[in-house]
């Protein structure tokens, strides 16, 4: 065995020699993000109760890339979280409270970017972002292999992405995701089709499920597979822009200990025109999703303030970072069969907005939501009465320029309840309020 072993080291020192040593550029960048937060009903919609919530918390990122040419480089991100005054060990979000060091950098991305020799393909290889439709199909970080090549002005996207292989002997826990997307882009014009395809094998990993997602239907699946069909079209111009984003579900599975299978056919449309006026920008839009609607794992969809978790991280459905990892148990456990947050379901929105550009180093934006079902919820659980009208949000930012690189952002929100927001008697408005530094470098 010594034998071999010498003469392995010897052969690995002898290709070092022949090999020319070349320069690799270092390129770093990264981000800091510091928030001050309050809200109040956000959990139960319920004044009678006290879930009133205030926080700081902080994120880095860092972001250091090895280039070896311009057709092949290292990419790595790393992340840190704390949440201030707090210590939950060591692991994610530690490290806030006296004695503040902790294990708590996380990987975020680590893969190889290179261009496959005499091809016109770029390969991607490793745990790496991804985000399709506006993250109305995913829009996450993932163990995947990608490969991506232009014919302009079609790009094409080919992927691969190991999402779940908890037991390597056997796999009917297993998710394999396959995804095919093109891309247009000409002039003021840009659409996109992206196949995506989730194969649950026997478990359920999409959203809502059975297991822990908060679906209802509580059944065993097998030969689980989600398929989603999606569609974008985008047009701007001086003063306009537009867009419009379509998904359907396809696929479906077989139901354990039957011979019953079940479809998937949720859909979900979106649409969205921008115009620009000087220094004001107004916007108009809305989005539907079928009360049957789908995501795979890896969704993530950020809209409003305080119904779709906006720039604080926290809303009414109750999947924001805090309340999930520091057992506040989540937002609005009691409200009806609808989901806001990254993952609406059975929810359609209007959305107005107008932005206005007040100087070179401010702007102040405001939104206004209204909320309501596909399919009325049950809305006063007291009385067995539903109801489809979830309410109206309102939602201001000021964004101001401090010095280069450095924003400071003041958030305000208030949504007024209708009777669909929870199946409380009564339902209590909720309001948002906080700020966030943010610097990148």
């Amino acid at each position: 065995m010594r034998k071999y072993l010498v003469m392995l080291i010897a052969l690995v020192a002898a290709v070092a020699i022949a090999v020319p040593s070349f320069a690799v550029e270092f390129k770093y960048g990264g981000m800091y993000r510091w928030r001050i937060h309050a809200n109040e009903n956000m959990k139960d919609a319920n004044s009678d109760l006290d879930d009133t919530a205030n926080w700081i918390d902080q994120r880095l990122r860092l972001y250091f890339t090895f280039v070896g040419s311009e057709n092949l480089q290292l990419v790595t991100k790393w992340e840190a979280d704390t949440l201030w005054g707090l210590e939950k060990g060591a692991g994610r979000h530690g490290g806030g409270d006296w004695g503040a060091d902790a294990v708590n950098l996380e990987m975020k991305n680590v893969y190889l970017d290179f261009m496959i020799p005499n091809t016109p393909v770029r390969a991607l290889v490793g745990v790496q972002g991804l985000s399709y439709l506006d993250g109305w199909i995913v829009a996450d970080d993932a163990s995947a292999f990608v490969l991506k090549t232009a014919f302009d002005p079609v790009k094409v996207e080919l992927g691969y992405i190991a999402g779940v292989n908890s037991d390597p002997v056997t796999d009917y826990n297993d998710m394999d995701d396959w995804f095919l997307a093109l891309k247009y882009a000409e002039g003021p014009f840009n659409a996109a089709a992206v196949l995506f395809y989730q194969y649950a094998h026997d478990a359920d990993y999409s959203y809502p499920n059975s297991i822990g997602y908060g679906g209802t239907g509580a059944v065993d699946k097998e030969d689980n597979h989600l398929v989603d069909l999606g569609f974008s079209l985008g047009y701007k111009m001086d003063w306009l822009g537009a867009k419009v984003n379509f998904v359907k579900n396809l696929g479906g599975y077989d139901i354990a200990g039957t011979d019953e299978d079940e479809d998937y056919e949720g859909w979900m449309v979106e649409a969205a025109l921008d115009f620009y006026m000087g220094a004001f920008t107004f916007t108009l839009g809305g989005f539907w999703t079928s009360d049957d609607f789908a995501y795979p794992a890896g969704r993530s969809h950020y809209w409003a303030e305080i119904a779709g978790l906006g720039t604080l991280d926290v809303n009414v459905a109750g999947n924001d970072w805090y309340t999930s990892s520091y057992g506040m148990g989540g937002g609005l456990p009691n409200r009806g069969d609808y989901d806001a947050g990254d993952a609406p379901r059975n929810l359609w929105t209007i959305h107005a907005g107008v932005a206005w550009q007040a100087l070179d180093t401010t702007k102040v934006t405001f939104n206004y939501y209204y909320l309501g079902t596909d399919d009325d919820v049950l809305a006063n659980e007291a009385t067995d009465e539903y109801d489809d009208s979830i309410g109206h949000e309102l939602d201001l930012y000021i964004d101001h320029k401090l010095m280069d690189g450095l924003t400071l952002r003041l958030v305000g929100a208030y949504l007024i309840g209708d009777d669909a927001l929870s199946t409380n008697e009564e339902d209590d408005n909720i309001y948002e309020v906080g700020a966030r530094l943010l610097w990148k470098f």
